[in-house]
């Protein structure tokens, strides 16, 4: 399971956990609710506005919809003729030549256009036999209302100011229910418990009526339950009633923040895993360059000499100079296969980073042991299949530090069995990690080394599947490789 995975198993499991927190919450916020509105109804044993108040009056002039023409009962070609009737003062012919395309509630509306126009006055039981909604919006009694003048405004309000919409100044709850906006008016009536006023009054609605509650007494209630109320412009609600947001004013819940935690934790840990990996990456590329800087170093510097040679004797060409090109196509030839091999090193897959030859150990020994005139013992000779280029870099490394630093014969020892197993020994003693610090830390200026190290050996050996291993008293340098 890779970074990717295990970050999306993570952000499921918090999802899902957090789901589970967020229902716990909302089951909560709905029980704290309840509780802050059966208390929230004891602060004002008084109602502002009683049932039977409410009842008085038809519950289609005190909602807001009255006020809009009545589209789902009329087109509105024909709210359009009642206007022009009403400005006209005379009924379109076209409704008249067709008697079945009026229906009553029309007629009625022809009917009263006409007399407001003409001025003629109504009978006090027209309204009362007719519907309360005039097709273009309002009352008939609100329209009816705006053509008398003040005795007969008076005398019609004590007839008919029930008929009035709830939005006429002259409606007996207008006043009473001014604070309280169109849309809060239509909630309750809706059958909403609660509606918020700009003003942060409270309604409460129950089965006796109406009551405002002022902010003063319900805030101080809502704190004390730790239950964070305002209206819908809050950012971030939790649960929503009516126009009221409902949050916890407590601090997120445990769970929630163990959840938290863990998510951070898990970040944090694959954030570093993959600068770790980042870094490790990095170091493998400063080792190949040191690797290539190191393997280079001695057949640039051999070929530098040999084109000194030919352009000091350019002149005259001795029996030397066979030699001298021999070397030079040497070193060339050298320079061409590791430059080859390097290739498949650098690439990103790692069966293609050390390449495999099949030969004879004892072919690839005695090719690399010619120029040391060194003999080895072999247990047994097979035709392998090995990055011989790199394991003879080792082989090599570890030949040149017996000879430079050891003492004695250097002797070099082959096993084959499961494991390929080389040894270099000589007659001199290991160095300590303790003085293999200090040699770091402070080289010594005799040191003539080319190899490019015991270090970068191991590192090389660990690549390719095997292990450097070092024995003290007397030196023995180690090549393992599984088969």
């Amino acid at each position: 399971m890779n970074r990717f995975q295990l970050m999306g198993l993570l952000v499921v499991f918090c999802i899902n956990a957090s789901s589970a927190v967020a229902q716990d919450n909302t089951t909560n916020l709905q029980t704290l609710w309840q509780q802050f509105y059966q208390q929230a109804g004891l602060l004002s044993p008084k109602q502002d506005l009683s049932q039977a108040d409410i009842n008085r009056y038809p519950k289609s002039l005190l909602l807001s919809s009255s006020q809009y023409p009545l589209f789902s009962q009329f087109h509105w070609h024909e709210i359009q003729q009642l206007w022009q009737i009403g400005d006209q003062c005379q009924q379109d012919r076209s409704l008249a030549t067709k008697p079945d395309r009026k229906e009553i509630r029309l007629q009625n509306a022809i009917e009263f256009e006409l007399a407001r126009c003409q001025k003629k006055s109504l009978a006090n039981n027209w309204f009362d036999n007719k519907a309360l909604l005039h097709p273009a919006g309002g009352s008939y009694a609100d329209r009816y209302l705006t053509s008398l003048d003040k005795p007969h405004r008076e005398l019609f309000l004590t007839q008919h100011r029930k008929q009035l919409t709830l939005a006429n100044q002259e409606h007996p709850l207008h006043a009473l229910l001014s604070e309280l906006s169109p849309q809060g008016v239509d909630a309750l009536l809706s059958g909403y418990r609660a509606y918020i006023t700009e003003q942060s009054t409270l309604w409460l609605n129950n089965d006796s009526g109406w009551k405002a509650i002022g902010a003063n007494q319900w805030q101080p209630l809502a704190h004390s339950m730790k239950l964070a109320i305002a209206n819908n412009t809050a950012a971030i609600c939790s649960f929503r009633y009516s126009n009221i947001c409902l949050n916890v004013a407590t601090p997120a819940p445990q769970l929630t923040r163990w959840i938290l935690a863990f998510l951070a934790l898990a970040i944090a840990f694959l954030i570093t895993r993959n600068l770790y990996q980042r870094r490790q990456n990095a170091k493998e590329r400063q080792f190949i360059l040191q690797l290539l800087t190191h393997e280079l170093r001695t057949p640039i510097t051999s070929l530098g000499f040999t084109v000194e040679m030919f352009r000091d004797q350019f002149d005259e060409l001795s029996d030397n100079t066979q030699q001298t090109v021999w070397r030079l196509m040497a070193d060339h030839q050298r320079l061409a296969q590791l430059a080859e091999t390097s290739k498949g090193y650098l690439s990103s897959q790692p069966e293609d980073q050390f390449q495999h030859q099949s030969a004879y150990l004892s072919d690839w020994l005695d090719h690399y042991l010619e120029k040391y005139s060194l003999d080895y013992t072999l247990n047994e000779d097979r035709e392998l299949n090995l990055p011989y280029y790199w394991l003879g870099i080792c082989l090599e490394n570890l030949i040149k530090n017996a000879q430079q630093h050891g003492k004695g014969n250097v002797a070099i020892d082959i096993h084959v069995d499961q494991v390929l197993r080389i040894q270099v020994s000589d007659q001199g003693e290991f160095p300590s990690i303790a003085q293999r610090w200090l040699t770091l830390v402070s080289p010594s200026k005799s040191q003539t080394n080319m190899g490019i190290g015991l270090v970068i050996v191991s590192r090389l050996m660990k690549q390719m599947g095997g292990k450097l291993i070092c024995q003290r008293k007397p030196t023995r340098c180690i090549l393992e490789l599984p088969l």
